[in-house]
């Protein structure tokens, strides 16, 4: 990839269609399991809307455009990809059980011979006895569907994790984050890049110099509103990653 990391493939824009009119946009990035299946991780309310959380929302779109890069020395070469939500009656993205996580996964099947694109897996998500406390944080993104259309990289907005990390805020599976988003960047991928970092190991701290780990901290899906007010207080709600596989599991029961 010429001149930047290869993070920066890994998200891509969604335009959402319904039957083949745009009617939103957000943010989506790329996870492979175990078993090499691609997903399009994102969050639900992009599918749904607002009211995706209640009993049987319906869907406001059926189909997702998607803007791939299509030659690693070049960014400004790209094409566009469209995915279908529905095969018949039937929708193919995967869902929580539990119906307020506002994250969905949509298996795409894309050639990896023409697109360039990272897939984020397992790996980003091994923080095993590394020292996280108020760790600067980046959300990517394509905030109101803007972004550089001529080499198709997304905006990054910068801030610190806000709630300790791991820590399910209010006793749900998310964190917050001290950073200023906005409409469109739902759905995109908040990541640490540890430069440096320290681990506690058999009760000793080391600090590895020099070494580079990103680090999938969850996925963001916008701002948290106040109760009783209409205030935005740059507060971003953060999905733990993990979601990401009971995702996987539990729809893999269902097969």
């Amino acid at each position: 990839m010429v001149g930047i990391h290869e993070i920066f493939t890994a998200t891509t824009i969604i335009v959402g269609l319904l039957s083949g009119e745009r009617k939103t946009s957000a943010t989506g990035f790329f996870f492979s399991d175990d078993e090499k299946n691609v997903y399009l991780v994102t969050n639900k309310h992009v599918i749904y809307g607002d009211d995706y959380y209640k009993t049987d929302p319906k869907p406001r779109i059926d189909q997702i455009r998607l803007n791939l890069h299509t030659k690693v020395e070049d960014l400004s070469q790209n094409e566009e990809v469209t995915v279908d939500l529905f095969d018949g009656a039937n929708r193919r993205w995967l869902e929580h059980d539990v119906p307020f996580v506002d994250v969905v996964l949509i298996p795409v099947n894309l050639d990896r011979a023409k697109y360039v694109l990272l897939t984020l897996d397992k790996s980003y998500l091994d923080s095993a006895n590394i020292l996280i406390y108020f760790e600067k944080i980046f959300v990517m993104g394509y905030p109101f569907g803007w972004y550089d259309q001529v080499n198709n990289l997304p905006i990054t907005r910068v801030g610190n994790l806000s709630s300790p990390f791991g820590v399910p805020f209010q006793g749900k599976p998310y964190m917050l984050g001290d950073v200023e988003t906005h409409p469109g960047m739902s759905g995109g991928p908040v990541l640490m890049d540890l430069q440096d970092y320290t681990i506690l190991k058999d009760g000793q701290l080391f600090t590895y110099p020099g070494r580079r780990k990103f680090l999938l901290v969850g996925i963001n899906s916008g701002q948290q509103q106040l109760p009783g007010t209409d205030a935005r207080p740059n507060l971003i709600v953060i999905w733990f990653p993990e979601l990401i596989f009971q995702i996987i599991k539990a729809n893999s029961k269902k097969d």
